[in-house]
């Protein structure tokens, strides 16, 4: 027997379809600018790395960088935020998604209505620039004395580490933006701009004071934002950008592949991972214990 399915159901199945995929999340890329001394670059997802950068080198917004000592480097991600890094030193960016109200590419680029970046920093120097990201944005940086969260603002961070003594010594300064830390014990601190937050000791219990920027943060701080005003906006390559962008899987965007913004082929799509439960094995030894008689010794005892 057929069942007519009226018309009116069917386009607003479809409707209801176009509304649930209009809004996609992207894991975002990268690209660095420019580097100077020992600079590697690994990224996890595809395991390549990138030591060299007399040109621009482009690559997935997850990766590790890391800095010997006077080392440094550049870098941009898809959502205009910049990170200016120096060694010695290791950090990381674990997670860079954008939300798109449609799939970007080089006809259309629509502007991100949010994104989620946490990046990692262990020790080192790190600038990072997030005025150009959106008001809707969330930026966290882990560190191992404590959660930082900031956004649309300039900030310097100094992470340094005694191996010996097991005693950091760290930095939080603010050029533009307010930026909160949030250390292991709970307590809350605020930094405003013009302001530093300094902190020593184990990574539990570390004392920490606010207080003014002294010159050198100042100076290193002034020297970013002249080096920002003569940079080049073309130096960045939008079709390089996209090219290592990533639409990420869910149940409203099972039409497109992760790790490609073309459309999937059949070989392509994962087949889901079904899990049944197996029946129980056969017991080794008895459930219930079986008492023996008593032998003639045993029973002369008693």
């Amino acid at each position: 027997m057929h069942v007519r399915i009226p018309s009116v159901i069917i386009v607003t199945t479809l409707l209801g379809l176009s509304v649930l995929s209009a809004e996609v999340w992207v894991r975002g890329s990268a690209v660095a600018l420019a580097a100077t001394g020992a600079v590697r670059i690994e990224v996890p997802a595809n395991g390549q790395s990138y030591e060299s950068f007399d040109s621009p080198q482009y690559f997935p917004g997850i990766f590790n960088c890391r800095a010997e000592q006077a080392g440094s480097v550049l870098i941009q991600l898809s959502s205009r935020l910049r990170l200016a890094f120096r060694g010695q030193g290791f950090f990381s960016v674990e997670r860079a998604e954008s939300l798109f109200d449609s799939v970007p590419g080089l006809q259309a680029s629509p502007e991100a209505s949010r994104e989620r970046i946490i990046l990692n920093l262990r020790r080192g120097e790190l600038i990072i620039d997030s005025r150009e990201l959106s008001d809707a944005a969330k930026l966290i940086l882990e560190t191992p004395f404590g959660r930082i969260s900031a956004v649309r603002g300039v900030l310097l961070l100094q992470v340094e580490f005694d191996r010996r003594s097991g005693i950091y010594d760290f930095t939080i300064s603010s050029a533009e933006g307010m930026a909160r830390l949030f250390d292991l014990r709970g307590q809350a601190y605020e930094v405003y701009p013009g302001q530093r937050l300094s902190g020593a000791g184990s990574y539990l219990t570390p004392a920490i004071e606010v207080g003014e920027q002294m010159t050198e943060i100042r100076e290193k701080l002034q020297a970013y934002f002249a080096a920002q005003e003569v940079m080049d906006p073309a130096q960045v390559d939008p079709a390089q950008l996209l090219a290592h962008l990533a639409v990420l899987p869910g149940p409203e965007q099972s039409d497109w592949s992760a790790g490609s913004l073309a459309e999937p082929s059949g070989s392509s799509v994962k087949r889901p991972r079904v899990i049944e439960f197996a029946p129980a094995a056969e017991p080794f030894t008895p459930f219930r214990a079986e008492v023996k008689p008593p032998s003639d010794f045993q029973a002369d005892l008693f």
